[in-house]
């Protein structure tokens, strides 16, 4: 009767290195996956951020619109109701340095009524003080630097709009400049 030979276990051996070695690869895998859905929610946060933004921004142009029929506000600047006078004759004064606190009380909060976002999308209307030119502008023309030195007697304004998506650390803020002609 032959004699078993002795064993080694190499086999055994390379069989937990793959092993070892597909776990690993299936760990990163799965962490990718975990990485990429984490990025299409936070776009999809930003991205309802940035509608909810500009349906605050496309209320306050429609304020601004010669189709609107209503009397324009009075830019005062008082509190909730989202018109003042050029905030940025002052640049520490301007939009771009509003507290959240400080937008909250003079912005005006949209109309519409958008589901599931972390806050109601609000807008700030202004009326630019620049000096104008003395050519004739198409009522809600875009506005530069050029377009301002011939713009006529159209009145410039600024809207600006904050919007949040589901978390409130999803924020987007649009702007838009606008002339019309007549106050």
């Amino acid at each position: 009767m032959p004699q078993p030979s002795m064993q080694r276990g190499v086999v055994l051996l390379v069989g937990l290195i793959m092993v070892l070695l597909i776990t690993i690869v299936s760990l990163a895998a799965i962490r990718g996956t975990g990485l990429q859905e984490n990025m299409a929610g936070n776009m999809r946060d930003r991205n309802i951020a940035f509608q909810a933004a500009e349906s605050a921004l496309r209320e306050g142009e429609w304020i601004l619109s010669p189709s609107n029929k209503d009397a324009l506000p009075s830019f005062s600047c008082l509190d909730g109701k989202g018109a003042c006078l050029d905030m940025s004759a002052i640049p520490k004064n301007s939009v771009t340095y509003l507290t959240k606190e400080k937008w909250k009380k003079i912005a005006k909060q949209s109309g519409l009524d958008i589901k599931e976002v972390a806050d109601k999308p609000s807008f700030l209307l202004e009326e630019l003080e620049v000096d104008m030119g003395a050519s004739a502008a198409a009522e809600g023309s875009a506005i530069d630097v050029g377009g301002m030195m011939t713009t006529g007697d159209a009145t410039p304004y600024r809207a600006t709009a904050r919007g949040f998506g589901l978390s409130p650390d999803a924020e987007a803020v649009v702007q838009s400049a606008y002339k019309r002609r007549f106050k």
